[in-house]
């Protein structure tokens, strides 16, 4: 591992300037665990177990969404279909088209799901689990047609908690699994079983909080650990590139105590970082194999440790939630100045100070 220098790209992005800012109430009892784009704003999932359906720049929930009776570990979004994960062992499937507040699907576990995610063509549903009493820490495949149980498993790749599941989305039946033992483990689906599928190993060292692919044809691998690490790889597991401990690499106004998450953008063909501080700052920056530059310190939006966080850089916006459950929104427009006032941009919180933490 070599010490890289981080250099400044603020033409990489559109500035983004504040725009809105809410509070999901309760005192600060109720934290934001994520918050993912929707064709029609975001979905935030929170710690009361609940999903509330944002448009975009709103302050007040268009919907809130609960079935689950324990915490969400995962949601995502497929074209009109909001998909949940939770430690009750079940995944939700929701159809937004439709007014009703029930999944229009559930899938059930043995054990608590802690990823999962929908192959390209629509035709597997694949869940990671916790390692249960037995030892075991299981990849499980459903028929998106037929709610139920799982219709297979793998149960031998992993010897922790999967904490990461990944479709490519250029290939069905390619899947990506990350974990706590610090395995990325590639497999291929058209193989019957675990291990004639299992295609390769990678070792990170470290715990896997989040990975996934990026490239053009999906050729590539980043990897962040619980210990603030970022790793790239090839999809054939070889090792590209190792950040560290990205929290090492903060000067001047780049402060970083945590990785946020990485999101690939397809049409620019570029990997960012998004990253903050204990006490609310957001930094976005741009990953290269043997680079790191730092686009924009977002004007501060939160007062605590941001959890969740998206944008689309097409449309110029961006939105973050906190552990404090403050939800903020950033737009490329930038307001008249005549209009900037401590109202503007919704309602404050108090500053959460401490360490980031997981409240779960």
């Amino acid at each position: 591992m070599s010490r890289i220098s981080v250099t400044k790209a603020p033409s990489l992005l559109p500035k983004l300037y504040p725009a809105a800012s809410t509070s999901l109430g309760h005192g600060g009892d109720v934290y934001i665990y994520e918050t993912i784009s929707t064709p029609h704003g975001v979905a935030v999932s929170t710690s009361a177990r609940q999903i509330q359906l944002y448009e975009r720049f709103g302050v007040s929930p268009l919907r809130t969404l609960e079935y689950h009776n324990d915490q969400i570990t995962q949601i995502r979004m497929r074209e009109q279909s909001l998909m949940s994960s939770s430690r009750d062992g079940q995944i939700a499937i929701w159809d937004l088209r439709q007014s009703t507040n029930t999944p229009s699907l559930v899938f059930k576990s043995e054990d608590p799901v802690l990823s999962f995610d929908l192959s390209a063509d629509n035709s597997m549903l694949v869940g990671g689990t916790q390692l249960n009493s037995d030892y075991m820490a299981k990849i499980q495949f459903w028929d998106p047609r037929n709610a139920g149980m799982p219709i297979k498993m793998f149960e031998d790749s992993h010897s922790d908690d999967v904490t990461q599941i990944h479709c490519n989305p250029n290939a069905p039946k390619q899947i990506l699994s990350g974990s706590t033992d610090g395995l990325l483990c590639t497999f291929d689906l058209s193989q019957p079983d675990e291990d004639d599928a299992l295609q390769f190993v990678a070792n990170t060292g470290a715990s896997v909080s989040q990975c996934g692919y990026f490239g053009p044809d999906s050729q590539f691998i980043y990897a962040q650990s619980d210990m603030e690490t970022l790793q790239l790889w090839t999809n054939e597991a070889t090792r590209l590139a190792d950040f560290g401990d990205v929290r090492e690499l903060g000067q001047g106004d780049l402060k970083i105590d945590y990785i946020v998450k990485c999101k690939y953008d397809p049409n620019g063909q570029r990997l960012y970082m998004v990253a903050g501080t204990n006490d609310g700052e957001v930094h976005l920056l741009h990953i290269g194999v043997d680079s790191m530059e730092h686009i924009q310190k977002l004007p501060r939006g939160n007062t605590g440790v941001v959890r969740g966080f998206d944008w689309e850089l097409a449309d110029g916006w961006a939105v973050a939630g906190c552990e404090g459950g403050q939800l903020a929104w950033w737009s490329k427009e930038e307001p008249p100045k005549a209009s900037i006032s401590p109202s503007s941009s919704g309602s404050k919180r108090p500053a959460l100070n401490g360490r980031r933490f997981a409240p779960y």
